[in-house]
């Protein structure tokens, strides 16, 4: 009788963690992650911000007007709009065609600004407004394998001084774009992949048409506002990810205490 009742508890504590734990473990998977900017004060070392993601593409500050300030989750980047002001990506540069992906950023901002760029007409662009469709307010996508260029933005307005969780994702079939982690706009690709054979370096809040680390930008439309958790994967995240990240978690990540992360998060910890 004590043995059964012993049971009886056993599998009903079982029962009620089990909804806990998944939740824990709830979260983006790392697979195919390239770049994770957190923004976070301790991700500073020098000139570069730190790519928390563990594969080394950390990005070089230019300019001296760059700020770490208060941000959506811990702190961010704060952006002058001066096209001497934004990120050179070290090390991640693209050459041959690429067959998925997805960026996702925090923004706050009330005029149009590059969020990311490794070329509209070669690779891609990410942004707030566009310059060439008089769009000054919707989320901006260029996935491209010229030419033709095959320019793309959402319906909702994010120029508003407003927060706003911006992602998109191309998987070779449509390109997406979600507004604070619901779909606001999708369409047919028109081609398999993104990618016209030249080789391209990419900035974070400036336009790119480097074809050497921190070489040429443009357009020079330079982002004005914060950002905060810049994220760039080599696959299309779902639609349960996108959201996830949108909810605003401090570690967007399930991460095991042995994993990447955790490891790179330690490594930050001792450079401070």
């Amino acid at each position: 009788m004590k043995t059964s009742l012993m049971f009886r508890f056993l599998m009903l504590g079982l029962i009620l963690m089990v909804p806990v734990l998944a939740a824990h473990t709830q979260g983006v998977n790392e697979k195919d992650l390239i770049i994770y900017y957190s923004f976070n004060e301790d991700t500073l070392k020098g000139e570069d911000v730190l790519d928390v993601s563990g594969n080394g593409n950390d990005g070089l500050l230019r300019g001296n007007d760059l700020e770490i300030v208060k941000g959506k989750i811990g702190e961010c980047m704060e952006f002058p709009g001066v096209a001497t002001a934004y990120i050179s990506v070290r090390e991640h540069n693209y050459s041959e065609p690429i067959e998925e992906l997805s960026l996702a950023a925090w923004v706050k901002v009330e005029q149009r600004g590059m969020i990311a760029s490794w070329d509209r007409s070669e690779f891609f662009r990410f942004a707030v407004g566009d310059d060439v469709g008089a769009n000054a307010a919707t989320t901006f996508v260029a996935f491209d394998n010229c030419c033709p260029i095959h320019d793309w933005h959402g319906d909702t307005d994010v120029a508003d001084d407003q927060w706003h969780h911006l992602a998109a994702t191309f998987d070779g079939n449509e390109k997406r774009i979600y507004v604070d982690g619901k779909l606001d706009a999708k369409i047919a690709a028109p081609t398999k992949v993104i990618g016209a054979g030249l080789a391209r370096y990419g900035f974070i809040g400036i336009g790119s048409e480097a074809a050497d680390f921190n070489a040429a930008t443009g357009p020079t439309w330079a982002f004005k506002g914060l950002m905060d958790e810049f994220l760039m994967f080599h696959r299309s995240l779902s639609e349960k990810e996108i959201e996830h990240l949108a909810n605003g978690p401090e570690n967007p990540f399930a991460v095991d205490p042995a994993g990447k992360l955790s490891t790179t998060w330690g490594y930050i910890k001792e450079a401070r």
